[in-house]
């Protein structure tokens, strides 16, 4: 009788085991947030563009500085999303390259202009698809 108390004992405890084991993926983790669409994924890249556009005409010092960070996300945005993102880097890039070599306040204002069209233009693009 002895034998199969344990037996019993333990082919329960198998059993609870692998119920348990079975049904501990089928819960899940918090249920995950779908991607951006196209019309946020624009209007964070437009505040950031903003943001880093009044920041580069009160600080134009900090500016190159604050621009190449900004980079890593347009890189991101571009080659995720091509389009009107990969014409925003290559603006972004040029005005870079402008800071970095010291251009005239004039040519690096023009720059700005530029690139906050083509920011201006994502609003207009995401919309479209």
């Amino acid at each position: 009788m002895e034998i199969s108390m344990a037996s019993g004992r333990r082919l329960v405890c198998c059993l609870a085991l692998f119920i348990f084991t079975v049904s501990l993926p089928a819960c899940g983790g918090p249920p995950s947030m779908p991607p951006p669409t196209d019309s946020e994924q624009s209007e964070v890249a437009q505040k950031s563009i903003e943001d880093f556009i009044a920041a580069a005409k009160k600080e134009p010092k900090q500016a190159a500085q604050k621009l190449s960070i900004l980079m890593e996300s347009l890189e991101a945005y571009a080659s995720e999303f091509q389009g009107p993102y990969v014409e925003l880097r290559d603006e972004a890039k040029k005005l870079l390259d402008m800071y970095q070599n010291s251009a005239a306040k004039e040519k690096i204002d023009a720059q700005l202009d530029v690139f906050k069209q083509k920011s201006d233009a994502l609003s207009g693009g995401a919309s479209a698809e």
